[in-house]
C-alpha cells in the first residue's frame, strides 16, 4: 500500500486575515478553492505570485472582491463563503459588475411583489423623491469641503431650484430632471480639484490627470471609461458601491431588478441603482479628501491604448477595502425602502435591521449618532517624493526619498523669488520695467504677429484645435518643458500651459513642437 503523503509546515500557505474583513484578488489565473477545510486564494500576475489561507474562525472574512475575469471559484468555495456570511463581488477590469451575492437574508414573496406593482404608484413617486432629495443634499454637504467662498452661487441656485421642484414631481420623470438640474452645477464646482503626483513623477504625466476634470468622459460622452485618475476612482468605488447595493437588496427581500427610480433596462439592476443615489455624495466626499491628502505615483494608474485610464494595484486593493463603508451606508437606505414599501405589522414591531443594526441599538446613546460622513482610511497616504504608500502621518517612504524633498524644500524659496520681488516692487510703486524694455518687448510681439499673418496667408486652411489636442498633444507629454521651449522659442511658462492642455499654441508651432 501507498504511504500517504505528508507536508511540513514550510509547506503550507501563509495564513491570512484580510484588512477589515475584505480579501481583493487581482491578476490573472486566480484560484479560490477549499484546502483541508481553509478558504485557499493565489493570485497575482507573473512571477508576483501570492498564496494564502483564510481560517473560518480567525480569518473573520466578511467580503471577498475580484478583480479580473480570469480564474477559477469552486462550489466548495461558494458554500465556504455562505458558512462564515461573507459576500462575493466581482468587477471587471472596465468597472463593471460582474457577479454580487451575500448570505441569505429574508425571503418575503409578499415584499417583491409590492415592488413589483409600487412603479409610477403614489408611493413608488415618494420613495424615488426622498432618495433625490438626500442625494441633493449630501451633494451640498460635499461641497462645503471645497472651503468658503469656493462653492459657486450657480450650485446654491441649482440646489434650490431643485429642491424646489422636488416638492411639486409628481413623476418619476419630474425627479429625474430635478436631479439632473443641480448635477452639471455640482460637478462643475468639483471640476477644479487638483490630483497631487509625486515630483519624481513630473514629467510622465499628462496634463488632464491633474484635475478631476469633466464627468462627462471624451471616449464614451458619459462617465464610462474614464479619461483621467480622479474620474477612474469614482467609477471603481461606484462599482464597489453597486455590488453592496445589490447585495444589500437581496438581504433585506428586495429584488436588485426592479427599480422606483430608474427605469427597466437589460443587464442592469435598476433597483440597485436607486439605492446608491443617497450613498453616492459619501463616494464623492471620500474621493475628493483623498485628493486633497495623497500624493500619488504615476505608477497607480496606466492609460489603455484606447485611452482609458485605469487604477492598478495596490492603489485599487486599498480602495477596496472602503466596502465595509459602503455597505454599512447602502445597507440604511435598503432598510428604509424596504420597511416603506411593506410597514410593520398590526402589532407595531419594527421589520428587522439585519445590515444596520438600528433595531438592536434602539435607545442607546449611540442610536442617536448620526451614521457618520463616509469612510476615513489613514493609510492613504502616498510619498510626496515617489508617490509609495507611507507608514502613519510620514510625507515620505524612505531616507533618500526625504532626503529629495528636503532639497526640493530648500530650492523652493529660489525659484519664485524673482517672481515675488517683482511684486513687492511693483506694490512700492516701483515699476522696474522701463521704456526701452518695453519698447523690445512691443517690437518683438510685433515681429511674431507679422510672422503669424504671413503663415496665415501661406496656409489658408487651418486645422481646428481638436486636431492639436487629439494628434499633438500626447506626443508632448513626455517631452521636457526646456526642450520644448528650445525647439520653438516660447517661454517655458508657456510651453507649460500648452503641455498641460490649457492653451493651443497657433499651428505653425505644431511642427517645431514635434520635431526631434
Amino acid at each position: 500500500m501507498r504511504p500517504q503523503a505528508t507536508h511540513s509546515l514550510a509547506a503550507w500557505p501563509v495564513d491570512l486575515t484580510p484588512p477589515r474583513g475584505v480579501l481583493v484578488l487581482s491578476g490573472y489565473g486566480l484560484d479560490i478553492r477549499v484546502w483541508r477545510g481553509r478558504l485557499r486564494v493565489v493570485d497575482g500576475i507573473g512571477a508576483n505570485r501570492r498564496e494564502a489561507i483564510v481560517h473560518r474562525a480567525t480569518g473573520r472574512l466578511r467580503r471577498l472582491v475580484i478583480l479580473g475575469h480570469t480564474g477559477a471559484l469552486s462550489l466548495d468555495a461558494i458554500r465556504w463563503l455562505a458558512d462564515v456570511g461573507a459576500g462575493f463581488l466581482q468587477i471587471d477590469a472596465d468597472g463593471r459588475v460582474l457577479a454580487a451575492f451575500g448570505p441569505l437574508g429574508t425571503d418575503r414573496p409578499s415584499l417583491r411583489r409590492t415592488q413589483a406593482r409600487v412603479l409610477d404608484t403614489s408611493l413608488g413617486n415618494a420613495i424615488a423623491r426622498r432618495l433625490i432629495q438626500e442625494k441633493v443634499s449630501g451633494q451640498a454637504q460635499t461641497l462645503t469641503r471645497l472651503g468658503p467662498g469656493r462653492v459657486p452661487d450657480s450650485v446654491t441656485s441649482a440646489r434650490a431650484d431643485a429642491s424646489a421642484r422636488l416638492h411639486v414631481a409628481v413623476g418619476r420623470d419630474e425627479i429625474r430632471m430635478a436631479e439632473a438640474s443641480v448635477a452639471g452645477a455640482y460637478w462643475s464646482a468639483l471640476s477644479s480639484v487638483e490630483v497631487r503626483f509625486a515630483r519624481r513623477d513630473a514629467e510622465r504625466v499628462p496634463g488632464h490627470w491633474l484635475t478631476l476634470g469633466s464627468r462627462t468622459s471624451p471616449l464614451t460622452g458619459g462617465p464610462r471609461l474614464a479619461s483621467n485618475p480622479a474620474n477612474a476612482m469614482l467609477n471603481y468605488l461606484y462599482a464597489v458601491l453597486e455590488g453592496e447595493a445589490t447585495i444589500a437588496a437581496r438581504i433585506v427581500g428586495l429584488d436588485p431588478g426592479l427599480g422606483v427610480l430608474h427605469a427597466d433596462q437589460q443587464n442592469r439592476d435598476s433597483l440597485s441603482a436607486d439605492l446608491m443615489e443617497p450613498v453616492r455624495p459619501l463616494v464623492d466626499r471620500f474621493v475628493m479628501e483623498l485628493l486633497v491628502r495623497r500624493t500619488f505615483a504615476a505608477d497607480d494608474f496606466f492609460e489603455t491604448r484606447q485611452g482609458v485610464c485605469r487604477i492598478t494595484p495596490p492603489l485599487a486593493h486599498e480602495l477596496a477595502l472602503t466596502a465595509p463603508d459602503w455597505a454599512r451606508a447602502v445597507g440604511r437606505v435598503a432598510e428604509d425602502v424596504a420597511r416603506l414599501l411593506e410597514p410593520g405589522d398590526a402589532s407595531g414591531r419594527a421589520k428587522p435591521t439585519p445590515l444596520s443594526g438600528r433595531n438592536r441599538s434602539r435607545g442607546r446613546a449611540a442610536a442617536a449618532v448620526p451614521g457618520g460622513d463616509g469612510p476615513s482610511l489613514p493609510t492613504l497616504r502616498g510619498c510626496v517624493q515617489c508617490g509609495a504608500p507611507t507608514v502613519g502621518r510620514r510625507r515620505t517612504c524612505s531616507e533618500a526619498c526625504e532626503a529629495g524633498a528636503r532639497a526640493a524644500q530648500d530650492r523652493a524659496p529660489f525659484e519664485g523669488a524673482g517672481v515675488r520681488a517683482l511684486a513687492n516692487l511693483r506694490a512700492r510703486g516701483i515699476e522696474p520695467v522701463d521704456q526701452a524694455v518695453r519698447a523690445r518687448i512691443g517690437s518683438r510681439q510685433r515681429e511674431r504677429q507679422r510672422e503669424e499673418n504671413e503663415w496665415n496667408m501661406d496656409h489658408p486652411e487651418r486645422a481646428a484645435p481638436d486636431v492639436f489636442r487629439r494628434d499633438v498633444l500626447p506626443m508632448l507629454q513626455s517631452v521636457r518643458l526646456r526642450e520644448l521651449a528650445r525647439r520653438t522659442g516660447l517661454s517655458v511658462a508657456y510651453c507649460a500651459r500648452i503641455r498641460r492642455g490649457e492653451e493651443v499654441p497657433h499651428q505653425r508651432w505644431w511642427g517645431p513642437l514635434l520635431a526631434p
